[in-house]
This record gives C-alpha cells, sequence and structure tokens, in this order.
C-alpha cells in the first residue's frame, strides 16, 4: 500500500480505508492546502470540486459520506471565502484592463470603456472643466475629455516624479473644494526681544504674517502613436503611455517652474534675489566662487537643504575647475566640483548640484544681467497643486506638430494623438530664500 501524508486530514491507526479511499483523501487533503495558501486559481479549484464529486459516487456505497460531505463543505466554505485570484494575478489584470480601455478609447468605443470602468470600479465618464474660474463639470462630449483610470495616472505620476525635479523638490499641496485659487500663509517678521533693567515696561511684538496667492492653469500635452503601436497586442501600453506623457509634463512643469519668465508663472529664477557676478562679467567668466555668494544671500535658515540648480552646460564648464597649486612646483589641485558617487549628486561647496534643460544654456548666459543659475531650498520656498487629476482626449484628424517641431498630418499618417490636460498651480512661497546669479551688474 502507499504512504500517505495528511496535513489537514486526521487518521487514527485502525482506520479500515482502502487504497481507492486514501487517495481520495489525499486529494482532498491537496484542495484544502491548496486553499489556505491561496494558490489555487479558479480554474483549478473548479477541476478539484469535480474530481471530489467523481471519487464521492465511486465509493459512495462503501464510505461514511455524510462525514466526508461535511469536510468537502468546509473546504467550499474556505474557497468561496477568499479571492479567485491571487495579488499578483489581479495587478496583471488591472493593468490589461488599463491597455483595453486606452485601445477602446483609439478606437472611440464608449460602451467598452464604461464596461472596463465598472471592471475597475472606477467611473470613466468624459467630464470638461467649463472654466478657468469654475470648478463645475459637465458633460459635454464635443470639447471633454476622459478622466484616465487610476493605475495610468498613479503611473504617469511616477513618471513625472522621476522626470521632473519640480514636482520632486518643491513642497506640494493638492488642491481641493470649489475654484482655482487659494491663499498660502506666509511669515514676513518672526517676534523679537530685548534686552530691559528690572521693572522696565516690556516690548511689545508679535510675529506678521502674509499670505500669498496660487492659481490654477491648465497644463496640456500632445503624445502622438502611430496605429500600428496601438494595435500590436505585444506592446505594453500602460507603460508606454504613461512614460510619454509623464516625461511630457515632467518637461513643461520644470520649463515653468524653474525658469518660467511669465507665461503663466514666473519660475523660481526669475523671482529670487539678485547676485551679480560683476561688471563685464558673463557665463564664460563664471567661477565657483560665484556661486559661494549665493550661499549666503540667503537666511541661514533657508541654506539648509539648498541645491545649486543650473543647465548641464553651465555644470559642465563648472567641473572643469581645480583648486590652485599650494607652492612653487606643485600640480594643480582637486576639482572643485565633486562628482556623483552612489547616490549621492555632484556638489559643490557642500551643497549638491543639480542639472536640469529648464535653465539657461551657456549662450542665452552670455549677454549682460541674464539669469544664470539659482540656489535654493525648494521644499521651503516654492509650493505646487494640483486638482481632479488627468484628463485625455482623442485626435484622429486633426494636424499638429511633434517634438520636433514637424507639422504631422494624423489621418493621412495613420497616427493618432492623444492630447493630455491637467489643472496645476505653482507659487513661491518665500522667494527670499532663493539666490539667483546675474551676469554683469544688475540694475
Amino acid at each position: 500500500m502507499m504512504e500517505y501524508e495528511f496535513k489537514f486530514i486526521k487518521l487514527p491507526e485502525e482506520h479500515g480505508f482502502d487504497e481507492q479511499h486514501l487517495k481520495f483523501l489525499q486529494a482532498l487533503d491537496e484542495g484544502m492546502v491548496k486553499s489556505k495558501e491561496g494558490m489555487t486559481e479558479q480554474k483549478d479549484l473548479e477541476q478539484i470540486k469535480s474530481d471530489w464529486d467523481k471519487s464521492l459516487n465511486e465509493i459512495r456505497s462503501s464510505f461514511d459520506y455524510e462525514k466526508l460531505q461535511k469536510q468537502i463543505n468546509d473546504v467550499y466554505v474556505k474557497i468561496a471565502d477568499r479571492p479567485a485570484y491571487s495579488e499578483k494575478q489581479l495587478a496583471e489584470k488591472e493593468r490589461d484592463l488599463n491597455s483595453q480601455w486606452i485601445r477602446k478609447l483609439i478606437k472611440k468605443d464608449e460602451e467598452g470603456m464604461k464596461k472596463i470602468g465598472l471592471e475597475l470600479k472606477q467611473s470613466l465618464t468624459p467630464v470638461m472643466h467649463t472654466g478657468e474660474g469654475s470648478s463645475v463639470l459637465d458633460y459635454d462630449m464635443t470639447q471633454g475629455g476622459y478622466l484616465i483610470p487610476k493605475l495610468l495616472l498613479a503611473e504617469v505620476n511616477r513618471w513625472v516624479d522621476e522626470a521632473g525635479i519640480a514636482r520632486r523638490d518643491m513642497r506640494y499641496l493638492p488642491f481641493s473644494g470649489a475654484g482655482n485659487q487659494r491663499y498660502i500663509p506666509t511669515l514676513l517678521t518672526n517676534v523679537t526681544v530685548q534686552w530691559i533693567d528690572e521693572g522696565e515696561a516690556k516690548p511689545k511684538t508679535k510675529p506678521y504674517i502674509s499670505r500669498v496667492e496660487q492659481t490654477l492653469k491648465k497644463l496640456a500635452a500632445m503624445v502622438i502613436f502611430t496605429e500600428e503601436i496601438i494595435e500590436d497586442s505585444a506592446v505594453d501600453l500602460v507603460a508606454l503611455s504613461s512614460q510619454l506623457i509623464g516625461e511630457a509634463i515632467a518637461v513643461e512643469e520644470d520649463a515653468q517652474f524653474l525658469g518660467g519668465i511669465g507665461a503663466p508663472w514666473l519660475g523660481a529664477l526669475n523671482v529670487g534675489v539678485p547676485v551679480p557676478m560683476g561688471a563685464g562679467l558673463t557665463a564664460e567668466n563664471l567661477r565657483p566662487e560665484h556661486l559661494e555668494a549665493l550661499t549666503f544671500s540667503v537666511p541661514k535658515a533657508a541654506r539648509a537643504g539648498g541645491k545649486f540648480y543650473m543647465h548641464p552646460e553651465i555644470y559642465g564648464l563648472l567641473r572643469t575647475y581645480r583648486s590652485s597649486a599650494v607652492a612653487a612646483g606643485d600640480r594643480e589641485g582637486v576639482y572643485l566640483v565633486q562628482d556623483p558617487t552612489g547616490t549621492r549628486p555632484a556638489s559643490l561647496w557642500g551643497y549638491p548640484i543639480v542639472e536640469t534643460e529648464a535653465l539657461p544654456t551657456f549662450l542665452e548666459a552670455q549677454v549682460a544681467e541674464a539669469p544664470v543659475l539659482f540656489f535654493s531650498n525648494l521644499q521651503r520656498t516654492c509650493v505646487y497643486g494640483d486638482k481632479q487629476g488627468v484628463r485625455v482626449k482623442l485626435l484622429d484628424q486633426a494636424s499638429v506638430y511633434d517634438a520636433n517641431n514637424t507639422l504631422v498630418n494624423l489621418a493621412e499618417q495613420d497616427m493618432i494623438a492623444l492630447r493630455i490636460h491637467k489643472r496645476v498651480g505653482f507659487v513661491p512661497v518665500l522667494p527670499d530664500g532663493i539666490a539667483t546669479l546675474y551676469t554683469g551688474p544688475v540694475s
């Protein structure tokens, strides 16, 4: 007789079961193990039930059916109470549903999109914000777009966080409630103290609180696909579209929040305390000591966590400088810019250097009184926020410009474009904590 090992079923030493009965009990025990560990797929559960019922019919005449049926019922309850899919299977299913939703959007299959929304337990009906000063939503399909599924939004935000310096380093305060404006309090002056003589009246003092206004603006991006990519089942549309959308959003947010010139925002570069390099000096005269002056141009409390933000061309210029020789005959000393090591970025004067193409190039910093770079702890000095997620609308008949500024006729070239838009707001709350280096004297 074969040896049988059970994890759930306990048999007395003198059980009297024959080979057929023990084989059936072994199958029953294995089914209970799989049910407890959550490894059984739905099709496997159905097969186990079928095998049990078949075996029961074969041994019904000689077995204690009522006792065994009770055991089976207990297993059925455990199976019914647990999810039909493991967490990994659920994640794969959600990703597949998101890819299906994108394809339904491309095909303008609104009913299919609604069904997928029900499976995702999310309302994906078309919406449209009715104006700059309103928080009202309507359902005008001729102008509106769709709120994208949560998984796709999470992937988009992940790419924005990875690629977006402003979003990564600034303080995030999401918008809520009606309207597209809010006020953020800032401290202008702190409480002061004075030395006094015995019996002398104590001085009166109080902190002065101001506030800055933050207004939402609409940020839009265009992501262009070929129809072949959309139809190719091997393409992970969630990964592809989220990366393209996220990078597009990140590039524009950095351009405005860091280097904006007033349309629609003045970025951190253009609101900080101006620190001039000196008469007649431009980017080609830039020296590491100019950056040291920036760190002493902001309040001491604002220096902690500060970083230098600059274009890669400016960074490339600075990293060529070395310390002077100590004595005659010595070779040049170490490079002043400390190269990045591991997860640590490059640094100068003990502060990290952050490269971003949102700031002026070497050529742009070759004119008088032009901003070059800035120093700040953006977490303390700037706030950004967004509202109501990302929306997407399909275009398939328009002519649009691609990333290379080439005009693309979507219909003629078998392409489609996803127009992405979201509502974001940015404001420097403590501009005195930002120091901007300018070429030449600043008037």
